[in-house]
């Protein structure tokens, strides 16, 4: 590709991310006002499974499997095999 298609693409790139933070910075809110919620959070899509995360937050791995289905659905993960990955922080 030549520079200015790259340059187009960053662009996109750009409002994509800025559409994406706008839709999803109300749930963001709310994980990061509730402890449990926020544990969960900053430990998905690390190299951490789910029983482990399970194991530390106190809660069974359902109900993680159940939050990541919401967040997904939210537009904040994407599932990578049998796990999540962020697309935003």
């Amino acid at each position: 590709m030549n520079g200015e298609a790259n340059e187009i693409l960053l662009r996109i790139e750009q409002l994509l991310k800025g559409l994406l933070k706008a839709t999803v910075s109300r749930t963001l809110a709310e994980i990061r006002a509730d402890r449990t919620l926020r544990e969960i959070w900053e430990l998905t899509g690390k190299d951490t499974s789910i029983v482990k995360i399970a194991r530390k937050v106190k809660v069974s791995t359902w109900k993680i499997s159940t939050i990541w289905q919401s967040w997904e659905e939210s537009g904040l993960l994407v599932k990578v095999g049998k796990s999540y990955q962020k697309i935003v922080e």
